[in-house]
């Protein structure tokens, strides 16, 4: 018993390390990552989310902008649908038990999907945690995360997964599975580049009210 809650302090450690890093300074990175970053590329590997402990791919970018402004335009959860691909909009509609519920719409070849995700918003990280909710598909989470990263730029860390069920026909799960992460950093560098050519970017004004839904 001893060994085992040892061997689950050990791995929470790591986890710690490996997700929560930002919080001594710049991100730590392997040379090999950090060379194809720092030449603009996206890294994929394969990461464990820490809340659910699924594996998933995941994507790393390299944002030419402080930490504070690349968050802001995460959290503007009503301007997704500005940037993000295939997304109508996302419409937050209150907080419970402190995670943000957010009504979805997607468009994926020609079908239009809506659906409901609680969102964990983590101010001291910079990272947003979403976990589904309700809707036609089975399942879906993920996470953003924002990390100083040398020359004041950022590194963006973004994973998420898709499965769609019957609900769907096939092909359509396909095209949501396939991966989508260099439009997603193509996106939110623009995105990013835009705003800031106003100057710095204001920090997002998102809802207090309460969320008053049957889960």
């Amino acid at each position: 018993m001893y060994l085992g809650k040892k061997c689950l302090l050990i791995s929470s450690i790591l986890i710690a390390v490996l997700f929560m890093g930002s919080a001594w300074g710049a991100v730590s990175l392997d040379p090999k990552i950090k060379q194809q970053l720092d030449e603009g590329k996206i890294y994929i590997s394969i990461e464990q989310n820490p809340h659910t402990k699924i594996y998933a791919p995941t994507g790393q970018a390299v944002v030419d902008a402080p930490v504070e402004d690349v968050w802001h335009v995460i959290t503007d959860f009503n301007s997704f649908g500005e940037f993000m691909p295939n997304t109508i909009f996302y419409r937050p509609v209150g907080w419970k038990d402190g995670r943000l519920f957010v009504d979805c719409r997607i468009k994926v070849a020609l079908l239009t999907m809506d659906y409901q995700l609680s969102y964990i918003i983590d101010e001291n990280t910079h990272t947003t945690y979403w976990f589904y909710i309700k809707g036609p598909i089975r399942d879906t989470q993920g996470f953003f995360r924002v990390e100083p990263y040398e020359g004041g730029r950022s590194v963006v860390t973004y994973t998420t997964t898709v499965e769609v069920g019957k609900a769907v026909p096939g092909f359509i799960e396909k095209a949501l599975t396939k991966s989508t992460f260099p439009k997603i950093f193509e996106s939110l560098r623009k995105r990013v580049h835009d705003l800031r050519q106003k100057g710095p970017i204001a920090k997002p004004a998102i809802t207090t009210k309460q969320y008053s839904g049957n889960l």
